[in-house]
């Protein structure tokens, strides 16, 4: 035994090279925040109803990775959209900034990417992503040195991967770079978007309403009896509470993934230094607004924008006060700045970083979002998006706009959204977002192949051609 010992000693000593460290961005697809444990706090869902009626959220290893990193209570996206959303990540730009107005328009060369700031600072930069939307010619590859998009199962209409296949690709390219090399990774999951139905049964028998017989299954159909039934006003509180129940475990599936990636990182040695981040790209409508249940693109309320956001490192990289929680309002733009400092790069972007939240204290600003579907024609030659429903939300409230309609409505950023009537937060907030669509591109022309065009059709990101 005593021989064992010294030779393992011996081993450890002069053996296979330490591991590098990793940084590993996790994203889930049309994730509210409050699909996660973590964030009961902030819960939005069903607030009318006896807490005992309300279907919970089972995601231990993204709340264990909360418990043990820093949690922001008020991420917002910039767009309920999947690419517009993932290259202000990426870019650390609003969309006014990188151009991309939604699904299907190309990430512009002129755009820098923080993955090319990992990829020349000599870090292997692979990548896994979940679906056909953020496919590599839609430009987020750049810098990416592998980046699997090749997906071939026809899976609700489209083309995407459950999120247990995410992990077993993704882990296999970190396997083929170097020990000693750090990693840059990136792993797309798109489990929870619409319809509600590739679960396990384990996961929906544990959520789903205990005795429920109504139609709610999740399935393509009921997706469409759902929406119908909503604008009806014709859904029971059982068929709501079973609809967030198949939506909740569509989330715990992608948590279960995440707790096979994250020990496949232990066991390869890649944990010890590492920062991991788990964020939404977007949040979803349930049934809270019942002319546009069940979906995401036209509505920029709180349901739609607020994600998860959580940064998780150790060693080498850790960064942050383990447990905290920062409550002020931030965008998900402001992410790349953070990721590229705990990791001693070159900041990239045009936002705050997120770690003056745990030193200095984040300046005071506003967050800006734009719905991607729903609204009429811009002015001629105006950016593509100036007639969607837009807001503006600073520590307080939520203004959102509807400029096709006319109309305006003042929310408290908080739990439901609860409307206020107080004048003088809407005057500034309302000016705010006037300065920023004062700042918009011009108009962004359509560019698409047949194949893209149809994919992006089959997610009812756009309309039939």
């Amino acid at each position: 035994m005593r021989a064992a010992a010294a030779l393992a000693l011996l081993l450890a000593g002069c053996g296979a090279p330490t591991a590098g460290p990793t940084v590993l961005l996790i994203s889930w697809d049309t994730t509210r925040a409050d699909a996660l444990g973590a964030y009961a706090a902030e819960a939005h869902w069903g607030l009318e109803l006896d807490p005992n009626l309300r279907p919970q959220p089972r995601t231990p290893h993204a709340d264990k990775l909360a418990a043990r990193g820093v949690r922001f209570a008020w991420a917002l996206a910039h767009a309920p959209t999947t690419l517009n959303s993932h290259t202000s990540v990426f870019s650390g730009l609003d969309p006014h900034q990188h151009g991309v107005p939604r699904n299907g328009f190309p990430v512009e060369q002129r755009v820098p990417l923080l993955t090319e700031r990992f990829a020349a600072a000599g870090w292997a930069t692979v990548a896994t992503v979940g679906a056909s939307v953020l496919s590599a010619d839609q430009g987020l590859a750049r810098g990416f040195q592998a980046y699997d998009d090749q997906i071939t199962t026809r899976v609700r209409k489209r083309f995407e991967r459950p999120a247990d296949q995410v992990v077993d690709r993704l882990l296999q390219q970190i396997d083929a770079v170097p020990a000693a090399q750090p990693v840059f990774a990136f792993a797309h999951f798109f489990d929870a978007h619409s319809p509600y139905d590739g679960a396990p049964p384990d996961l929906q028998a544990l959520i789903g309403v205990e005795g429920y017989t109504g139609p709610v299954t999740g399935t393509s159909e009921n997706a469409d009896w759902l929406v119908v039934s909503a604008r009806a006003g014709t859904l029971s509180v059982d068929d709501r509470r079973q609809a967030r129940a198949l939506y909740l475990a569509e989330v715990a599936a992608m948590d279960r993934a995440l707790g096979r990636l994250l020990a496949g990182l232990e066991r390869r040695g890649r944990a010890k230094d590492s920062l991991v981040v788990l964020f939404g790209d977007h949040g979803e409508t349930l049934d809270e607004l019942p002319a546009r249940a069940y979906g995401h693109g036209l509505d920029v309320h709180l349901v739609n924008l607020h994600v998860p956001l959580i940064l998780a490192g150790q060693g080498s990289l850790a960064c942050g006060p383990a447990g905290a929680v920062i409550e002020d309002t931030v965008s998900l733009s402001e992410l790349a700045p953070a990721v590229a400092g705990c990791a001693g790069l070159p900041s990239v972007g045009a936002g705050r970083d997120l770690r003056a939240a745990w030193g200095a204290g984040l300046p005071p600003a506003v967050h800006f979002a734009e719905a991607t579907k729903g609204g009429k024609a811009p002015p001629p030659g105006r950016w593509n998006n100036l007639r969607t429903a837009r807001s503006a939300t600073d520590g307080a409230h939520h203004w959102v706009v509807w400029p096709a309609e006319p109309r305006a409505a003042l929310h408290l950023r908080a739990p439901g959204q609860p409307p206020v009537d107080t004048e003088e937060p809407a005057h500034a907030l309302e000016r705010a977002l006037s300065a920023w669509d004062e700042a918009a591109p011009p108009y962004r022309e359509e560019d698409l192949s047949a194949d893209q065009a149809e994919a992006l059709k089959a997610l009812g990101y756009i309309e039939g051609r």
